[in-house]
């Protein structure tokens, strides 16, 4: 085999062609690691001149896996009926393909078809393994495994049958039943953020002036183009705020037009930043990054970037990047839940200097635990701010709301106002 020099090693996604051009370019043997395949492995060995003497086929021929892929056992019998060899080697979980005797790829995708859209991991050696400790063990491994019998795959075939229709109802049902579940927890978890912010609301000094509002995504043609935008029914105003007077009474709230404030969707845990007209908005913002302000943690000087992710937003719905030139960065995801951010997960990236561990030590005794440190923080930077530009690429509603009809109030954090968008059945 032609000694191919590589210029990756490994590889997060679909390695099919690798496979393909390994296979087309084998000298003197082919032998293959899986539990499961299915038609993409008879495909693949199509790109082979060797003669099927040379090509040996590895698998774990067991109930299980035949009931998780009924259709192995017909690629099976095809396989032994046009003269490849196919060994049996219990308790198989390796996928290998091993070429020459010398050179592998190895990782987590299986020779099939719907492996190839599945989020797998390959390691593919840019160097001959012959001889080496992992090669003479997948030799020890066929060498072991014993010959599948094509009379015996034939008469699984016929008395099997009924099994995997029975097993495929199963599995449709217990799949019907996992999504429902899944359903029904997810809306369990934001009817329970829903109320959570209602309740928080009650207890907010600061609200709309009318105490809420209404607003429908409607769709807007003007010279530029056409794009979505939030805009309020009639009668209603958002830069009409007040905020309770200490004793009694409410006064009007210093609302500044056309700043970008905070929001949560209510529906759904996603964040950003609103830039609010007085009946409509249409630009929500999901990244800031603070270029004339800091984080000052023990005289540690950080740049800040908050970030608001779009997926899983009821795990972890803010996104915040502390970041010193010279001492390296942290990534810190939090989930706000209206009155609290909680910490869910973070993430260092440290530069290789003598002074690195201070940076995480400092971070971790002076801001992560420390409950006060945190809530300045977001005191401090979830507030109203405007950009010298407005530095937004397209008018992104659809983005955030997915319906057509919404309710807006009010919430507090540390004195701030945070918006909170509901959707109205």
């Amino acid at each position: 085999m032609k000694k191919v020099k590589a210029n990756r090693t490994y590889h997060a996604n679909d390695v099919y062609l690798k496979w393909k051009k390994q296979v087309a370019e084998a000298e003197q043997s082919i032998t293959i690691f899986t539990p499961f395949f299915d038609n993409l492995l008879v495909t693949l060995l199509k790109q082979t001149k060797l003669d099927k003497m040379f090509i040996t086929i590895v698998t774990d021929l067991n109930p299980g896996s035949l009931l998780e892929q009924p259709k192995q056992l017909k690629t099976l019998k095809h396989l032994l009926s046009v003269g490849f060899t196919v060994l049996n080697a219990p308790r198989l979980h390796a996928k290998v393909l091993l070429t020459d005797d010398t050179y592998i790829t190895v990782g987590s995708q299986n020779f099939t078809s719907y492996a190839r859209k599945s989020k797998e991991c390959t390691g593919v050696p840019a160097k001959p393994l012959g001889d080496t400790k992992i090669v003479n063990t997948l030799l020890e491994w066929r060498e072991d495994a014993e010959p599948i019998d094509e009379a015996f795959v034939d008469l699984l075939l016929s008395e099997l049958s009924s099994q995997f229709k029975q097993f495929k109802k199963l599995l449709k049902n217990t799949e019907d039943q996992f999504a429902h579940l899944h359903s029904q927890h997810e809306e369990q978890k934001r009817r329970n953020l829903s109320r959570h912010l209602e309740e928080i609301e009650k207890q907010s000094s600061i609200k709309l002036a009318q105490g809420k509002a209404y607003a429908s995504v409607d769709f807007m043609i003007n010279d530029s183009g056409y794009y979505y935008s939030l805009v309020t029914k009639p009668g209603y105003d958002l830069t009409h705020w007040k905020v309770n007077k200490l004793g009694g009474g409410t006064k009007p709230y210093n609302f500044e037009r056309l700043h970008m404030y905070p929001f949560i969707v209510a529906d759904s845990g996603a964040m950003g930043f609103a830039r609010i007209a007085k009946t409509r908005i249409t630009y929500f913002r999901r990244t800031v990054r603070w270029v004339n302000d800091w984080l000052d943690v023990e005289g540690q000087r950080l740049e800040i970037t908050i970030s608001f992710p779009q997926k899983n937003t009821q795990n972890h719905n803010v996104k915040v990047k502390l970041e010193h030139s010279y001492l390296g960065s942290c990534d810190a995801l939090f989930l706000f839940s209206g009155d609290a951010f909680k910490l869910v997960a973070k993430h260092y990236t440290e530069h290789s200097n003598d002074a690195k561990n201070s940076f995480k030590a400092n971070l971790e005794t002076n801001f992560f635990n420390d409950q006060e440190a945190l809530n300045a923080f977001f005191g401090r930077f979830f507030t109203s701010f405007t950009f010298k530009e407005l530095g937004i690429g397209n008018k992104n509603i659809r983005d955030y709301l997915k319906s057509s009809l919404y309710k807006l109030s009010v919430i507090e954090f540390q004195g701030n106002p945070i918006l909170v968008i509901k959707q109205v059945s």
